[in-house]
């Protein structure tokens, strides 16, 4: 983003940036003055932001699976 964008300060688009990432809702005030690239760059970091930690979550969550199957056990009688 700061190379897209470098006419603003490095401290606002790390602001911006890490806002964006962690869906806060807070803001400097530069986002509506970026170019449609930087706008996008912002907008990918929130879906990235969203799902990402989401995504582990619910990987990590997941409970082991069971087995497929199972072999027949059975006591035989004799005699």
């Amino acid at each position: 983003l700061s190379v897209a964008e470098p006419e603003f300060g490095a401290l606002a688009i790390i602001f911006e940036a890490a806002s964006a990432f962690g869906t806060v809702g807070l803001s400097m005030g530069i986002t509506p003055h970026l170019s449609e690239f930087g706008q996008a760059l912002i907008v990918a970091s929130m879906i990235i932001g969203k799902l990402g930690p989401l995504t582990i979550g619910l990987t990590m969550a997941q409970r082991p699976d069971r087995d497929a199957y199972r072999y027949a056990q059975e006591r035989v009688t004799i005699g």
